[in-house]
């Protein structure tokens, strides 16, 4: 488990003792799955479920897409801000989904504003944000258990970038109490920034936008006449970073050893990125030498010359093909070595596939099969526990005419040599392999029935799962994502798609299986005794788009209803999905679950036109509530 887990508190309080005596008494209510060696919080254990299905849960006090849900330590999901109008205003409440709340799954909506979505503080008053409603604001769970809300602004046209943060208080329920104030506030005003927890507790914030009175000169009027200048407001992209320690509750600018202010080294910055951890030299993630990547995103043109709105889809953007790394030891910035397959903008995704467990295992490289070493067949000596490959995937190349996905992704492989800056960090980017598209249909690439697509404004998370090694049982991390929105032109527009591309379509759920070659390996099946690893580096994978508990191999029938679909009940993007524990209360665990809520019904040219949803699904693998031995 990765260190930086290790920060997340158990607020509950409770003993051993007290819940084994819990545990014994109402083990025919919830079964009592999962490990036994770590002590959940048994407010938050969750009712039994059957697995292989999306249950639909209770739904939110407020619709609203373009939020953040953040996992709290106990399980349950804080949701703040966000819209329900096209990002035309900002909401400024917040909710929490509690699995252990008195509402059972698949129930009526109930006629209450409390249920499984709680929208008060301890005493009862209605969560609200200090400062006002927000969106394209960051939301990081700190090591104390609060939460940073950090910048944002109040709507998608004219409202400035917000200078100002808050804390929510995991104890009060509240935003932004007198007790937990931050001084000094963010030096530069943003929003579409990132923020990443560092090993040290500390929080980086990198790029985004802000807000800026430019004049300009209008050639149509002469010197001197009323309209000859002009003040307009323009959102360019930003370079700088700062830094937000909870020691102090302080921003302070992101330095280097040197004493020089870190930035991004692209030229104009970056927005709408994403951004991972990876492991220094040391191959762990959570210790002094890491790094963070940061990948995908746009810049502006110019100051002059950047966007006056802030919806996606603007003119005088440049989309980042490049990726470059902080490093947390000495404070530099670098730009990397490789290229990813495209412009990723409007949530592109980013997992280090040993966040959740070591991503790979022991392998022998003394005898290939072939003969010859092929990375791609999993020929390519591996470390085990190796923490240092991440997978780039969703989003879109942002264009004003049509935003489309082409459906590639990058699998990107981090080396260290051990001399130079960074240890001598170096990149390898897999892509352009049939494996890392969005088309491997239950492992039938059929072209003719099923092209290429990605998905724009959906999240992806990394869940346990089971497998077999060498006849052994092993827990490893798969990647999930669902719903999500998808473009292509046409002779008459921009095609909006939302739901039956490839069968399983943009509504059904893609598993990113870092083991699975389905080039080589026997059909793909979740069942841990029958889809044994076979190639342990996770250096290829293959995303695989769930119709059937089972693979159909007939290539002209695909995705016949042999057995429901894993799919989410209604279409949406602007969603989030989040992680959350089983049946155990506990994070990081076999049965944990994934739970989409919120979003909206339409991506582009709309945008949200139609109503945002008061959607809450709860996605659960195959294989993942069965009876663990202690």
């Amino acid at each position: 488990m990765s260190p930086l887990k290790n920060l997340r508190p158990n607020p509950s309080g409770f003993s051993p003792l007290l819940f084994l005596c819990f545990c014994a008494a109402v083990v025919s209510l919830t079964g009592c799955h999962g490990s036994g060696d770590a002590i959940p919080n048994i407010n938050n254990a969750a009712a039994f479920l059957d697995d292989n299905a999306v249950v639909r849960g209770p739904g939110m006090v407020t619709p609203r897409y373009g939020h953040t849900a953040t996992v709290l330590g106990d399980g349950t999901v804080l949701v703040a801000g966000g819209t329900d109008e096209r990002h035309l205003t900002s909401l400024d409440t917040a909710e929490i989904f509690d699995q252990g709340g008195g509402v059972d799954f698949g129930d009526p909506i109930p006629d209450t504003i409390s249920g499984d979505f709680i929208d008060t503080d301890v005493d009862g008053d209605i969560m609200t944000l200090s400062q006002g409603g927000r969106i394209f604001h960051t939301a990081t769970l700190l090591p104390d258990g609060n939460v940073l809300i950090c910048g944002g602004t109040a709507d998608a046209l004219f409202a400035e970038a917000y200078e100002t943060s808050e804390i929510y208080d995991i104890g009060s329920r509240e935003f932004g109490p007198d007790a937990l104030a931050i001084d000094p506030d963010l030096a530069t005003p943003r929003f579409r920034h990132s923020a990443t927890l560092l090993p040290n507790g500390k929080v980086l914030i990198a790029g985004g936008q802000e807000s800026r009175n430019e004049t300009i000169i209008d050639p149509n009027f002469a010197p001197g006449q009323p309209g000859f200048q002009i003040t307009i407001n323009v959102f360019p992209s930003l370079k700088s970073m700062e830094i937000y320690d909870p020691a102090s509750r302080s921003f302070s600018p992101a330095l280097t050893v040197t004493g020089q202010e870190a930035e991004f080294l692209s030229a104009r910055g970056r927005v709408g990125h994403s951004s991972g951890a990876l492991g220094g030299l040391d191959n762990e993630l959570g210790t002094t030498d890491d790094i963070i990547l940061h990948a995908g995103g746009f810049q502006t043109l110019s100051t002059i010359f950047a966007p006056q709105f802030k919806l996606p889809w603007q003119n005088d953007t440049d989309n980042s093909q490049n990726f470059e790394y902080y490093d947390v030891t000495t404070g530099d910035n670098r730009l990397a070595a490789g290229i990813v397959a495209q412009g990723r903008v409007n949530t592109p995704a980013m997992l280090n596939l040993g966040v959740v467990r070591d991503s790979t295992l022991a392998f022998d490289l003394s005898d290939p099969p072939d003969g010859e070493i092929d990375p791609l067949a999993g020929d390519i000596a591996s470390v085990p526990g190796m923490t240092n490959l991440l997978v780039i995937a969703n989003g879109d190349d942002d264009a004003p005419a049509c935003p489309t996905a082409g459906g590639a992704n990058d699998l990107v492989v981090a080396t260290f040599t051990g001399f130079g800056p960074s240890d001598g960090l170096t990149f390898t980017v897999f892509n352009d392999t049939p494996g890392l598209t969005n088309n491997i249909e239950n492992i039938v690439a059929d072209p003719m029935n099923c092209g290429p697509f990605a998905r724009s404004e959906a999240d992806l998370v990394m869940v346990n799962t089971r497998r077999t090694y060498n006849g052994q049982v092993i827990t490893t991390g798969v990647g999930v994502t669902a719903g999500g929105g998808f473009d292509f032109p046409t002779p008459n527009g921009c095609q909006e798609t939302m739901v039956g591309t490839c069968s399983n379509g943009l509504v059904g759920v893609t598993i990113y299986d870092p083991f699975f070659n389905f080039l080589n390996d026997p059909p793909w099946d979740p069942t841990a005794t029958i889809n044994p690893i076979t190639h342990p580096t996770g250096i290829f994978g293959t995303f695989i788009n769930v119709d059937t508990s089972y693979t159909d191999d007939v290539i002209d029938n695909f995705g016949v209803a042999v057995d429901p679909l894993i799919q989410l009940a209604q279409a949406k993007c602007l969603h989030t999905l989040s992680v959350i524990p089983g049946e155990d209360g506990l994070l990081d665990t076999v049965d944990d679950r994934v739970v989409s809520i919120g979003g909206g019904v339409s991506y582009f040219p709309n945008y949200g036109d139609e109503p945002a949803t008061i959607s809450c699904e709860v996605i659960l693998l195959p294989n993942t509530n069965e009876i663990i031995a202690p």
